[in-house]
């Protein structure tokens, strides 16, 4: 476990120095912040949502650099924080639990954590998150759906699902959303077709942010692909719309390598505007991790 907090910290230090990584933009000031900005940001934060790349090994560590900020930013959350994970399924909680006393009392490895979780072999990069959150006496949360759970939307729509599995005050996500889903999704699909897939997309946001917010907990963390929560559409929209009184703060991790010098400098030219004028801000703060290539501009 050591190992890879110091990897962590190692990881934190070369940010330091390079041109990107580790660098977080506030969107609405639209300045970069400094360690004593970043620190202060997260003050009192009471729920923090990272919104990912999956499977990205120096997204992952940057997300567990911002976490471990966040624990030590607020001591009263530690040992009173909860770590929700869109990977992982709710009705598997018993489970979950068992595995996680286990890695915690340091009866398995992380490695072998993870091979439980995910699958043997998958998940390595997310070691280092689940290192902090261990280290900071984290409570791991299963948030999503299972498969099989939801499998009948697609084909059916939300008629067709288990009424049992649909939280108490379901909303459908913005006509923007709908917008966005539809772009990213393509034209592969008839509009009846691409609306049963978007009541899937919503009813696994609804059922995130239910599931994270049944428990008391000085913080709560969620993890889940950037598009649950970019432009604070998703899962932040339900979170925000089920507990508005929550200090609320959405961090959108960027992958510098998907880009080139010239598309982040002298202006931040990001496949999904930080600033959209149509959308409006992307996250509260775009964090940087990895290193631009040089060369052509990748994005136009």
């Amino acid at each position: 476990m050591l190992t890879t907090l110091m990897l962590c910290l190692s990881s934190r230090a070369d940010a330091q120095k390079s041109a990107w990584s580790g660098r977080v933009y506030d969107v609405s000031r639209q300045i970069f912040l400094t360690a004593d900005q970043i620190r202060a940001g997260l003050e009192g934060v009471e729920l923090l949502v990272l919104g990912e790349k999956h499977n990205t090994i120096q997204v992952q560590l940057e997300q567990s650099s911002a976490l471990r900020l966040a624990l030590e930013a607020n001591p009263l959350a530690q040992n009173r924080w909860i770590l929700g994970w869109e990977f992982l399924n709710r009705r598997d909680q018993k489970s979950i639990d068992d595995q996680w006393d286990a890695y915690s009392e340091g009866r398995i490895s992380g490695n072998q954590l993870l091979d439980h979780l995910m699958g043997p072999g998958l998940g390595r990069t997310y070691l280092p998150l689940l290192e902090v959150a261990n280290a900071y006496q984290g409570v791991l949360r299963g948030l999503n759906l299972a498969r099989e759970e939801k499998a009948p939307v697609v084909t059916g729509g939300l008629g067709a699902i288990d009424p049992a599995l649909i939280p108490p005050g379901f909303a459908m996500g913005g006509a923007f959303y709908r917008e966005r889903f539809e772009r990213a999704m393509g034209s592969h699909a008839t509009p009846e077709q691409m609306g049963r897939y978007f009541q899937a997309q919503c009813l696994v946001d609804d059922v995130m942010a239910y599931t994270l917010l049944e428990d008391q907990a000085e913080l709560r963390v969620e993890v889940n692909g950037s598009f649950h929560s970019d432009y604070f559409d998703g899962a932040v929209a339900r979170i925000r719309a089920r507990k508005p009184s929550l200090r609320l703060l959405l961090i959108r991790f960027i992958d510098a390598a998907d880009y080139t010098e010239a598309d982040l400098s002298p202006q931040l030219n990001l496949a999904e505007p930080a600033l959209d004028p149509k959308y409006g801000p992307l996250a509260d703060w775009v964090w940087f991790a990895g290193e631009p290539t040089t060369g052509r501009r990748k994005n136009n």
